[in-house]
């Protein structure tokens, strides 16, 4: 039985964790405590970290050879580019927008803004386009909003990947 590198273990219990604290921090800080409505922006970005979260998980248990943690890998990278670009065009659209412009979808709650959607289709690209509408909320850690801090979580998701993407097999010499 050939022995495993712990490296890909270590990035993919760090992606993992890294995923786990996002999401209760989305759940505990970012949504209203009473009612658990949260912004369209906060919904995507859960619904794409609790996916990250999983593969990452599923690598670190599977932990298979090179091939099999760079699928993992793959997959990871494109939730994270998915997620680069709806926060990344969130901030686009938050700068481009006048504040006076009313807009329809973003005092809907998420249950009603999907509730007239059939299929899992309609109802990502009805959350897409809202997440893309609205302004960013009120909440500010070193004053940076919710777009900004779904920027830097993806950000460093994607750069997890991508080292374990481009990671090169050990050669295992006859005195190593």
């Amino acid at each position: 039985m050939t022995k495993k590198d712990p490296v890909y273990r270590r990035i993919n219990a760090l992606g993992f964790i890294l995923c786990l604290i996002a999401v209760i921090y989305a759940v505990l800080g970012l949504q209203d405590l009473i009612t658990h409505v949260s912004s369209p922006l906060t919904s995507l970005s859960k619904l794409l970290l609790i996916s990250s979260a999983f593969f990452f998980f599923v690598a670190l248990i599977h932990n298979p050879d090179t091939l099999g943690q760079r699928c993992y890998a793959l997959f990871n990278i494109a939730l994270t580019i998915f997620g680069l670009g709806c926060a990344g065009h969130h901030l686009w659209v938050q700068e481009a927008l006048d504040k006076n412009i009313a807009l329809t979808q973003c005092g809907l709650p998420i249950e009603e803004l999907l509730a007239n959607q059939t299929g899992i289709i309609n109802k990502l690209s009805s959350l897409w386009s809202a997440a893309a509408q609205c302004p960013a909320e009120a909440v500010n850690i070193i004053n940076l909003g919710v777009a900004e801090q779904s920027l830097i979580i993806f950000v460093i998701l994607f750069f997890l990947g991508w080292k374990q993407l481009i990671r090169r097999k050990k050669a295992e010499g006859l005195f190593l």
